[in-house]
């Protein structure tokens, strides 16, 4: 008889050899049709073509700074970009200081006259569709690079981007000599923040799309008003509460309601300044604190205490523009209602634009 061991050997001996005669399993290959379409390589220069470009320029005067800004999609803004240049080469300071500078407007484009934040605004045509270079000026004060990067990182925001630590800002700007002084200039890609059904590019350019409203009562998630007869739609903004167009004959002139944080920094709330800046706006150049004082008059707004003025620029002026303006503080923000244009759309609006002014209530 076969001990225990032998007998184990035999059985595993024979499992070996019925495995090794049983029909090994076939690898098989079957070919069906692709149901989607294979991915096309990235082009990065056709995605950086559908990035907005912000181009823009900081030049320093004394206690403020001005500024040129052009925003547009990449090809509008490389095709401009050489103009936008050789026309900074122009821009000249007033040696005085209080007026704004000069500049030489090249022939194709369109010089328009001040509005809401802006000393003038520069129609570019381009292919696509009108580009806007907006001139503007604001406080200078404390350091510079500070400043700057307080600045690029407020269009950065504006463009959907984080921000940069100031020695970074400084590395990215570009001196550009100007007729007698130096412009600051940056070039920042991102996503511009859009309005509904608007082109981000065209700003005012785009006077034939005033944004509807009621032609009584309106009404928005910080104020209530009522519109006086005659006074149609404006032109709205991501800035801009409410904005209205008053026109007589071929003349227009424009109101808008804005409104900017306290807390903002540099001079929002300063009633001598922001008149100062107005004035000069419609050609107002030589007032001093007591000459702002006694154009300056109280107004009350929504129940709450406000300054207003009535802002006529000299009758011999190539351009005989007007303003009334009035400003409050509310809720941490600085409020702004104005309306600028033709010295006669803004003489015969008077009990008009104080009316306005009287129904605004704060919710």
């Amino acid at each position: 008889m076969m001990n225990r061991r032998t007998c184990a050997l035999t059985v595993m001996s024979l499992c070996v050899l019925l495995s090794g005669c049983e029909p090994q399993e076939e690898i098989s290959t079957y070919v069906i049709p692709r149901t989607t379409s294979p991915r096309q390589p990235l082009d990065p220069q056709e995605l950086a073509n559908q990035l907005d470009h912000t181009l823009a320029a900081i030049v320093p005067q004394g206690e403020r700074a001005w500024f040129f800004k052009l925003v547009g999609s990449a090809r509008a803004v490389d095709r401009q970009r050489d103009g936008v240049i050789e026309f900074l080469a122009t821009v000249k300071l007033d040696e005085t200081g209080k007026n704004p500078p000069t500049w030489q407007t090249p022939e194709a484009w369109e010089e328009r006259p001040a509005s809401e934040m802006r000393v003038a605004t520069l129609v570019i045509p381009d292919q696509d569709s009108p580009l806007e270079l907006a001139i503007s000026v604001l406080p200078l004060s404390g350091d510079w690079d500070a400043y700057l990067a307080n600045n690029v990182n407020r269009w950065l925001r504006q463009l959907k981007q984080g921000p940069m630590q100031p020695e970074t800002v400084k590395k990215l700007g570009k001196e550009i000599p100007t007729n007698g002084a130096t412009a600051t200039l940056f070039e920042l890609v991102g996503i511009m923040q859009k309005q509904p059904g608007a082109n981000p590019h065209a700003g005012s350019a785009r006077r034939d799309q005033p944004v509807e409203q009621p032609s009584s009562v309106a009404e928005n998630a910080a104020l209530e008003y009522e519109t006086p007869d005659g006074w149609l739609p404006g032109r709205m903004s991501m800035m801009r509460k409410a904005a209205f167009r008053v026109v007589a004959g071929e003349a227009e002139g424009e109101v808008t309601v804005i409104d900017l944080p306290a807390s903002g920094g540099g001079q929002v709330a300063d009633v001598q300044a922001n008149i100062r800046r107005w004035a000069g706006q419609v050609g107002l150049v030589e007032m001093d604190a007591k000459a702002i004082d006694k154009l300056v008059e109280s107004v009350t707004i929504g129940g709450i205490e406000g300054h207003y003025a009535e802002l006529f620029g000299p009758e011999n002026a190539d351009r005989h523009d007007a303003m009334l303006v009035a400003m409050l503080k509310h809720d941490g923000k600085v409020w702004f209602i104005k309306m600028i244009g033709p010295a006669s759309v803004v003489s015969a609006q008077k009990t008009a634009f104080r009316e306005f002014l009287n129904s605004i209530r704060f919710k």
